[in-house]
């Protein structure tokens, strides 16, 4: 009578928690901690030592094996016929040996589960690094087309160049800034070309020097060159 209310008590309670055959029919993969049990005891049945192996079999073909200590010692009286102090000692034995098993299938879960979560972790770690690369990538194609689009223009043909009423304005901006209102012809250069965002070859950086000199050149009542020093007068 104990044995059958177990039965009952263990299948209402899987279908209380939603672990039931209805859920494993869909998902399959989820097996109700009575079918992880069952296989526990399989498991652990291949394994049995000789003295043990003819009651593991035994154990093994029955269904419903309680999980709990006390209703599986009265459970094995029934099924496996083991009374007195030579039962109790063999009860014990199974006991001991299915827990051990229970014990190591959980331990192996849980390392699985362990790996799953780090791959899946590490899976997303990449996918996030990888969606950010895409998205710097396309911004740097869109950077790099515009750069080569006006670059390309003041690489090849004076018409790119920033006129020199701005490039004027630009030179005396730095010489105000500088000490002494005064700065190397180089570096005054590479200011102009910083400050209009130019990428300038070989050929570019010529024709730059060029509209650098033709900008002193013009307005020598402000910029004076001396050497390769240019001087803001006013």
């Amino acid at each position: 009578g104990r044995y059958e209310k177990t039965i009952f008590r263990g299948s209402r309670k899987l279908d209380e928690s939603g672990t039931g055959i209805r859920q494993q029919q869909q998902k399959k993969v989820k097996r109700t901690p009575q079918e992880a049990w069952n296989n526990t005891i399989q498991v652990a049945a291949e394994t049995a030592p000789s003295s043990l192996k003819s009651y593991m079999d035994q154990l093994a073909m029955c269904e419903n094996v309680p999980r709990k200590e006390k209703q599986f010692r009265n459970f094995t009286v029934n099924s496996l016929k083991l009374r007195g102090p030579s039962g109790e000692k063999v009860k014990g034995e199974i006991w001991a040996l299915l827990a051990k098993a229970r014990d190591d299938e959980k331990k192996i879960r849980e390392e699985q589960e362990k790996k799953d979560k780090e791959a899946k972790l590490a899976a997303q770690k990449q996918n996030e690094a990888a969606q950010a690369s895409k998205k710097s990538n396309s911004k740097t194609v869109s950077d790099s087309d515009d750069e080569s689009n006006s670059s390309s223009g003041s690489e090849t043909s004076a018409q790119a160049l920033p006129s020199e009423k701005a490039v004027t304005k630009v030179i005396k901006k730095a010489l105000k800034k500088s000490s002494n209102k005064q700065m190397k012809f180089k570096a005054l250069r590479k200011q102009v070309q910083h400050s209009f965002s130019l990428k300038a070859d070989k050929e570019g950086k010529k024709k730059l020097k060029c509209l650098l000199q033709q900008c002193v050149d013009s307005n020598p009542e402000k910029l004076v060159m001396n050497g390769k020093i240019v001087t803001l007068t006013k």
